[in-house]
């Protein structure tokens, strides 16, 4: 059986990070909750999904890990309370002209940030050898070609899958949006995609620089280097 790998004892978390990600959680806990009550059953189901999975890592890996870094975890909590909630349950998709682009903006930077950092974790843990420059052009080729990965999901969904089981699900068209065309649409997509990507490998690069000339390492660093190294990043009493 694999040990747990705790990374951050909770006392050394900040407390303003502590409170922030409670209240994400409630939020999306009673937003979710109310969705089911509302009717939009197949959304709130989706949001507590999402929820339990962020806070029961230790399940979901057989107790290999027993937290979630909290900054990666409070970002996604962001990405599933903009996604699932206000784009999906209320609907800001058909109601907002551009909340599309904000959401695809947001995801890329995520994923441009939390893979910055990732796979700076590697660098450091001397698996991986490449210049700063090397990682940043993949991290934003990744996050291109997730964003491209994306837009070919939806256009299969709306050719193939949407005429099959569109009427019995709460999903309409995926592509095409308020302003655009679809086929403008999706370039536009792809733009918004890399231009996230690149923010958030940009801003991961500048936090870790940031955080080396200070003498330290990046907090989301320190936790992905103890999880990837499988030791605790804490002394046990």
């Amino acid at each position: 059986m694999h040990e747990k790998s705790c990374p951050i004892h909770p006392s050394q978390i900040p407390s303003w990070k502590k409170y922030l990600r409670g209240v994400l959680r409630i939020i999306i806990l009673i937003n979710a909750i109310y969705q089911i009550i509302a009717g939009e059953v197949f959304f709130g189901i989706l949001a507590l999904l999402a929820l339990i999975i962020l806070v029961a890592p230790w399940f979901f890996t057989k107790h290999r890990i027993c937290v979630v870094p909290i900054d990666i975890e409070i970002l996604f909590l962001f990405v599933v309370f903009f996604e699932l909630i206000m784009a999906d349950a209320y609907s800001f998709y058909s109601l907002v002209p551009y909340y599309d682009k904000f959401m695809h903006l947001l995801v890329s930077f995520v994923v441009g940030l939390v893979g910055m950092v990732i796979i700076y974790t590697f660098y450091a843990l001397g698996k991986l050898q490449a210049s700063t420059g090397v990682m940043f052009a993949l991290i934003v080729l990744i996050t291109m070609g997730l964003g491209a990965g994306l837009e070919m999901a939806e256009y299969f969904y709306d050719q193939a899958l949407y005429p099959l089981i569109g009427p019995y699900l709460p999903t309409g068209l995926t592509q095409g949006s308020m302003v655009a065309s679809p086929l403008a649409d999706t370039m536009e997509d792809l733009f918004v995609d890399t231009l996230g990507g690149v923010l958030g490998a940009a801003i991961g690069i500048i936090l870790i620089k940031r955080e080396e000339k200070k003498g330290r390492e990046l907090e989301m660093l320190d936790e992905l280097e103890a999880l990837a190294s499988g030791n605790d990043g804490y002394e046990k009493e």
